[in-house]
């Protein structure tokens, strides 16, 4: 059996001639509770969008889905890294060295480019700056898009996911923001695609997922998903400012 998710999918199942189709939503539910069946929000950041689900007792009862503006997903840091003249790998780890993560606000990008620079100018290290934009996706999810009032609207058992998530330093932000330990697979931008294969294997006897990524098209089984999706242990010392 085969099934595809994600915002093509009634384009991808009718033009490979798939067996199922599966919204999006659900795919990244299915994939975070079999991650930790007492998954009450999940927050999936990927390049260019945010969702956001709250769950309570098994059942998905709010969703927010953010699509306006890129200054809470991972094209932010891409492009703070870019002007800045580091690749994005190395910015991130230099912002697992901050000691003083620069307070940016939850400015749209146009705005926090004058932060920025800003900082740059009055001395600010790299370290603390990069440090400083992972605070910034998060505020921005948690208090602009969500405008949460309290990290217990979360509940205890929250998962990250997107591709956003290999940022190590936003999810650290993210824990030091709520206070509390967050579970993420080391495959977070494949969790809409493990849950789509989930729902595959339970209609058919073998489960094929198709994903697109910047390489093209690749073909995984569930097999081979669940062969490399673990939670690893992460110990990560930035500061919280």
């Amino acid at each position: 059996a085969a099934c595809s998710t994600g915002y093509g999918e009634d384009l991808v199942k009718t033009a490979y001639g798939l067996d199922y189709g599966m919204v999006e939503t659900i795919a990244h539910y299915t994939a975070a509770h079999k991650l930790n069946p007492n998954v009450s929000f999940i927050l999936d950041i990927g390049g260019q969008d945010m969702k956001a689900i709250f769950v309570e007792n098994g059942t998905i009862n709010r969703l927010e889905i953010n699509e306006a503006c890129s200054s809470g997903c991972g094209s932010f840091i891409d492009s703070f890294a870019a002007s800045l003249g580091y690749p994005i790998e190395q910015f991130v780890e230099k912002a697992l060295q901050s000691t003083n993560p620069q307070d940016l606000g939850t400015r749209c990008t146009v705005f926090m480019n004058s932060k920025v620079r800003q900082c740059v100018r009055e001395g600010a290290t790299i370290e603390d700056i990069s440090a400083g934009l992972a605070y910034s996706v998060v505020g921005n999810c948690l208090y602009k898009v969500l405008k949460l009032k309290d990290a217990s609207e979360l509940g205890d058992h929250i998962v990250l996911q997107g591709g956003t998530m290999r940022n190590k330093a936003v999810v650290r932000a993210f824990e030091n923001s709520i206070k509390k330990t967050v579970t993420v697979s080391n495959y977070p931008e494949l969790m809409g695609a493990y849950g789509a294969a989930l729902y595959a294997k339970r209609m058919g006897a073998d489960a094929i997922v198709v994903y697109n990524n910047v390489a093209g098209l690749i073909r995984m089984n569930l097999g081979e998903i669940e062969e490399n999706m673990r939670i690893p242990a992460v110990s990560i010392d930035m500061d919280a400012g």
